[in-house]
């Protein structure tokens, strides 16, 4: 994610205070959030020829899997990208493959995913269908992820990277895009000319600010005839966590007692290369709360909880060794604005799997579940009965000629988006947004002008591309 919602809330207040005179910067391909799709873009238009620019508000890249410490790709299908990532961090030791060590939930209200030497990466490669001991997830650190990520742009040689910029301004010259100013925190001011841009924000900020139709919450059921969409939808959105990292100790310091202590908690907890924990609470605050709080505010409450539930956590023996390490420095945000693309993915997507899905521009594949945390969980949630497929077009904002989105916020329902949010999909959206906006660049042409069948090869998805 950054890609986060921060870049829909916070930024906004930035607007209006640029400078006179702004640093001029050009590139070919500017993609906004460095979280994975935005990543996967960056990478994958660079290695393509492009001159890009990535920026990024955060201090690191990797968004939502680093710096919300949602270090895990959950089963699924994966890319050409995640697999070489796996490959690389494989080959620093720096990676592995999780089961859950508390199936039955004897020690405790929580899962408990450890890593497993005799699990191979190929487990983890599918999510339809699974049983409970048979489910895998890939984990690594967070702060070796984001090196990697780094790592691999820097050795593109055609990537430059702006951390720390924070985007709040956009131009726009009819339906095309013509600049993109960001500011850094000492006050400088770059505004940033291209050919393409990749909106990879996670809170389609770019696209709201050249002023795309967006959806919010639950969609109605006369919208897309979704079997779970509801007449009247409420204001449900897929809650936020804040995940937090705990250390063993030979004296561990004990969690403060919070004035109203936790009777029961529960949590999904990964290990860490090198033996750390990371604890995902789930379901911690409504989604709303953004929207309602304001960012700073939800992350004040979050920190908060994050101290109630390590207490509760410290009661179970499982834990009586470790001690508190840090809370991630960002929200973990699963849903946000997503924008009115040329196809929108629903439910009817997912349940028609690939088998029956007729789109001839799939450029990325999941499966997994659909998956609304919080308040209308129980409304929006199922295994789906095989993979699916997610169309290009479904990163093509309507409106625009040179705009691309590559983040959770693409033309997705929110059903269909609570399925293929997850990091590994983000990515593969990443990748084929690159290698579209490279080749709009090379060949001069709209990103809707693409060949997509050139893509989907490049992609070496399993489908039969001529």
């Amino acid at each position: 994610m950054s890609g986060t919602f921060i870049a829909v809330l916070s930024l906004a207040l930035a607007a209006g205070e640029a400078p006179a005179k702004p640093i001029e910067v050009k590139a070919e391909v500017c993609v906004v959030g460095g979280g994975s799709g935005g990543f996967g873009a960056a990478l994958a238009a660079a290695r393509a020829g492009a001159d890009v620019i990535l920026v990024d508000q955060m201090p690191r890249l990797g968004g939502t899997s680093t710096n919300a410490y949602v270090s895990n790709w959950e089963p699924g299908p994966d890319g050409l990208l995640t697999r070489e990532m796996y490959r690389r961090l494989k080959e620093q030791g720096a990676v592995g493959i999780t089961k859950d060590h508390n199936p039955d939930r004897k020690l405790g209200p929580f899962g408990l995913w450890l890593c497993d030497p005799e699990a191979a990466y190929e487990q983890t490669l599918k999510r339809s269908g699974w049983t409970r001991d048979q489910w895998r997830a890939v984990v690594f650190d967070p702060n070796t992820m984001s090196e990697l990520m780094s790592r691999m742009l820097a050795e593109t040689g055609r990537c430059r990277v702006m951390l720390e910029h924070r985007c709040f301004d956009v131009e726009m010259d009819g339906e095309r895009m013509v600049a993109v100013s960001v500011k850094a925190a000492d006050g400088t001011v770059h505004r940033i000319s291209a050919r393409v841009f990749v909106d990879s924000t996670g809170g389609v900020y770019l696209c709201r600010k050249a002023g795309c139709e967006t959806m919010l919450g639950p969609d109605p059921k006369a919208r897309f005839n979704e079997p779970y969409a509801m007449e009247k939808p409420d204001k449900t959105l897929n809650a936020i966590t804040l995940c937090y990292r705990i250390r063993k100790s030979d004296k561990p310091a004990p969690a403060l007692k919070p004035k109203t202590p936790r009777k029961r908690c529960g949590a999904h907890i990964s290990a860490v290369p090198g033996g750390d924990l990371i604890l995902n609470p789930l379901a911690m605050i409504p989604g709303r709360a953004l929207i309602d709080l304001g960012y700073e505010e939800t992350m004040s409450q979050c920190q908060e909880i994050v101290k109630t539930h390590w207490h509760c956590m410290q009661r179970y023996p499982t834990f009586s060794e470790y001690e508190f390490d840090s809370h991630a420095p960002m929200l973990g945000i699963r849903e946000s604005y997503r924008v009115v693309a040329e196809y929108v993915l629903t439910q009817h997507d997912l349940a028609a799997t690939l088998e029956k899905q007729t789109h001839a521009d799939i450029i990325a594949i999941a499966d997994h579940a659909m998956d609304v945390h919080g308040n209308g969980g129980r409304r929006v949630h199922g295994e789906l009965k095989g993979p699916y497929g997610v169309p290009y077009r479904c990163l093509l904002p309507r409106g625009t000629s040179n705009l691309l989105v590559a983040c959770r916020g693409a033309g997705f329902s929110q059903i269909a988006a609570s399925s293929c949010r997850l990091n590994r999909t983000m990515t593969s959206l990443g990748h084929a947004a690159g290698l579209a906006a490279a080749q709009a660049v090379k060949k001069d042409i709209s990103v809707r002008e693409v060949d997509v069948r050139a893509i989907q090869r490049e992609l070496d998805l399993p489908l039969a591309v001529e």
